[in-house]
């Protein structure tokens, strides 16, 4: 088999590059064989080189993605101009306070409004709470937490776009916080929002503030700060035990590059919403495929999968109605090369047809079956009920919606994931 790594560029055109020096005519042959058989996806200036070539050892010190093409698992760099943050290692998990992350595919699942319930239950047992809106293009997070009076100055657009031009200081980062008046007065809840009161107040200017805020930075030194560093910048900045105990992130919907930052970058608990519907399943496993493939490329670590939860939103509070949705869960990740399939016992003693109390019981046999295979895993999967209440989420103008006696049914389990999260980041004190 041939010892090399194929290059993708930024175009989608494919380059082939040997990991040792080879004769001229073999890598002339090679070009030809790829123009033949890539056609228009073969590159046209430099299909085919080997190590010794301009540039290529640099090639084999990147961390490639190892894609598999039949039975052989083929070296891939991937270059891109825009989605490079999909190409980065998850971050292991955060140091305290605890941090979550509320993703999905697509808006109507009940991610905002789920967060908003957890922010205010959390606030209600006298936590400090800290809600950040990334969904730049959909905000939703600042008017249903914030009214005019407690609006910011700043959002997330404006550090997105001004830190391209100054480091954002103290009083700007203060600038971007605004508290929440529906906190229950143990607590506390301080909003991030997308939009700051200046954007609101000229809405003109908004739609060339995203088109600024999602490009890349040069820095001082001259390195590049991609959407996940510049996110992750402001969230370590307010990741303070002293100030929050935790911080609440709604992720934009869909695979936007902001979701990257926020799904890979963050060290957070990320909890996928969705409905059980197909496609769900389909756009998850496109995300979960693509992770897997990253975790391998990293070095096989995929502790990180034990920091994702699926959520199901508009449950049914049938148990059975909702195994379903657990079952495809399963199906997703094994699917997506992030747990192994369950595997059958080759000792199982077959039970026979007469009284139980005729059936060999051999001691031996029995620890056998009984073994676990410790490479499988079960999907962490929790739900939200569907509550018709919810459905237009206005807390503003029915302040009874965040009251413990309305949200508890609906919300009950997701909160208790909530709670043995933080439990277990704090070990076991909350």
């Amino acid at each position: 088999m041939v010892d090399g790594l194929v290059l993708r560029d930024t175009t989608g055109k494919l380059a082939f590059f040997f990991n040792s020096a080879r004769p001229e005519t073999d890598v002339k042959k090679l070009s030809v064989r790829l123009r033949a058989d890539l056609c228009a996806y073969a590159r046209t200036d430099r299909v085919a080189a080997d190590i010794d070539d301009y540039g290529v050892a640099a090639l084999f010190k990147e961390a490639p993605l190892h894609v598999s093409v039949a039975t052989i698992s083929v070296k891939v760099i991937d270059r891109r101009l825009v989605g490079a943050d999909w190409l980065r290692p998850p971050e292991m998990p955060a140091a305290p306070p605890s941090r979550f992350v509320f993703a999905s595919l697509k808006g109507g699942v009940g991610r905002t409004t789920t967060l908003a319930v957890v922010a205010a239950d959390l606030a209600a047992q006298g936590k400090r709470v800290l809600a950040i809106d990334l969904d730049m293009e959909a905000p939703g997070l600042g008017a249903i937490l914030l009214d005019s009076g407690t609006t910011p100055d700043f959002g997330m657009i404006d550090a997105m776009v001004e830190s391209g031009v100054s480091k954002l200081d103290d009083e700007f980062m203060a600038d971007m916080v605004g508290p929440s008046s529906l906190a229950d007065r143990h607590g506390r809840i301080d909003v991030i929002p997308a939009f700051g009161r200046r954007s609101l107040d000229n809405p003109g200017d908004v739609l060339s503030k995203i088109a600024r805020a999602y490009a890349e930075k040069i820095n001082e030194d001259g390195t590049t700060s991609t959407i996940l560093d510049e996110v992750k910048g402001i969230v370590d900045y307010f990741s303070d035990l002293t100030r929050y105990d935790v911080i609440l992130i709604d992720a934009r919907a869909g695979l936007h590059e902001t979701t990257a930052s926020a799904i890979l970058g963050l060290g957070a608990h990320v909890l996928l919403f969705g409905l059980d519907e197909p496609q769900t399943f389909q756009g998850y496993t496109a995300l979960l495929s693509h992770l897997s493939r990253i975790s391998i490329k990293d070095g096989g670590d995929s502790q990180w999968i034990n920091s994702i939860s699926m959520v199901q939103g508009k449950a049914s509070d049938d148990a059975s109605e909702r195994l379903s949705f657990v079952e495809n869960c399963q199906d997703l990740f094994i699917k997506s090369d992030l747990i192994a399939p369950r595997k059958t016992s080759s000792n199982e003693v077959p039970i026979p047809a007469g009284p139980f109390n005729d059936v060999p019981w051999e001691d031996e046999d029995a620890v056998e079956e009984i073994e676990v295979d410790d490479e499988v895993k079960a999907v962490d999967v929790t739900y939200v009920l569907h509550d018709e209440q919810f459905r237009l989420f206005n807390p503003n103008a029915r302040r009874d919606l965040l009251s413990l006696p309305v949200y508890t049914k609906a919300y009950e389990a997701v909160l208790k994931k909530i709670e043995t999260v933080m439990l277990n980041d704090v070990g076991g004190v909350v």
